[in-house]
């Protein structure tokens, strides 16, 4: 099964006969750029099956009609194919979203519809969620033990002194990675953004407390991951689900896949928790939920995310942006939308 990759192309509304003309051309020119090591591959194959994806529209219904017959006719002008389908986007091979990662855990059927996602988040109050990287850290023998450079730790207070007051306020608790650099990070944000507070004289705040997790932490520690990473470095999540070298490219699809639906399950433990909390007087308050994590797999997360809630704009986006430390991204659950969390530069 050959899979092809392509970015999202929205109508906006009823497709006209035009508009799926552009779609065909859009889908050639992606085509060309983004699947050149799979069409060299079906190029000494050309009898099989090909699995085509694409986002949603509102359109999706013509448009997937028009996508499918489009497509056979470009790929069998160049050697034929014998079938040829179409994946939903909760499918979409780019995506780390396994099937199973969106359980309705209070019923028997399968996974939530975007929207019922949404209401999840917002019925416990949560109308955003921050995922944030850990800031400059220094070399250690043991992994776990890295810890913030002074620089890191600037980085970190001037998270909190910045966008960390758009942030506010937050849930009762955020959810951090166990790691000593993601603890420190996040409690120099928090305080940082206290002391901004104090100054600005708003003397009643509320912070989270850290619900620490181990696998937020002991995800990163896979074989393979640890291979890519050391192959690929820092760089866009894009470099490792799109590599040329198909092989490395399904390890990483494995690997940030596992670690996002771990991090979707955390996600969905802190809604319920603060749904049934009892320290939670100011209901109808927005409150922003707290992710601090790693580089290469925090915006896997987020990405995971975004795909859950549908939030189809925001997903190039995450694909495409070398998360910076002590930065990230903010998914706003109620207007879906997905923005970056850019601290100043130290």
């Amino acid at each position: 099964m050959e899979t092809f990759f392509f970015r999202k192309w929205r109508c906006g509304g009823k497709a006209t006969d035009t508009q799926i003309l552009h779609f065909a051309l859009s889908l050639e020119r992606e085509r060309e750029i983004h699947t050149s090591a799979a069409l060299r591959s079906s190029a000494q194959r050309p009898h099989q099956s090909i699995q085509l994806t694409t986002m949603p529209s509102p359109a999706v219904a013509k448009l997937s009609s028009a996508f499918i017959g489009i497509m056979r006719s470009l790929h069998c002008e160049r050697g034929g194919c014998q079938s040829l389908r179409l994946l939903p986007s909760s499918q979409h091979p780019l995506l780390p979203l396994p099937s199973d990662a969106v359980a309705d855990t209070s019923s028997s059927h399968g996974p939530l519809a975007p929207s019922e996602i949404q209401t999840t988040f917002l019925e416990s109050g949560i109308t955003k969620v921050a995922f944030i990287r850990h800031g400059n850290t220094a070399p250690a023998s043991i992994d776990f033990e890295r810890k913030l450079t002074e620089l890191g730790r600037s980085q970190s207070r001037a998270a909190g002194a910045s966008y960390g007051i758009d942030l506010y306020p937050f849930c009762n608790e955020a959810l951090c990675s166990s790691a000593p650099r993601c603890v420190e990070t996040a409690n120099l944000l928090l305080n940082s953004l206290a002391e901004t507070m104090q100054q600005n004289d708003e003397d009643e705040y509320a912070l989270p407390k850290l619900s620490l997790q181990d696998n937020l932490y002991d995800g990163t520690m896979q074989p393979e991951g640890s291979r890519l990473f050391k192959k690929i470095g820092y760089a866009p999540v894009r470099s490792y689900l799109e590599n040329e070298n198909l092989d490395d490219a399904e390890a990483a699809r494995i690997v940030l896949g596992n670690y996002a639906r771990s991090s979707l399950d955390v996600m969905f433990g802190a809604t319920s928790k603060e749904r049934n909390s009892t320290a939670t007087p100011d209901i109808g308050i927005d409150k922003t939920l707290l992710f601090f994590a790693h580089a290469i797999y925090l915006p896997s997360a987020a990405l995971c995310l975004a795909a859950a809630l549908d939030c189809s704009d925001g997903i190039d986006f995450i694909l495409d942006t070398n998360t910076n430390e002590a930065e990230g991204y903010c998914i706003d659950i109620d207007k879906e939308n997905v923005s970056l969390l850019c601290r100043p530069k130290t």
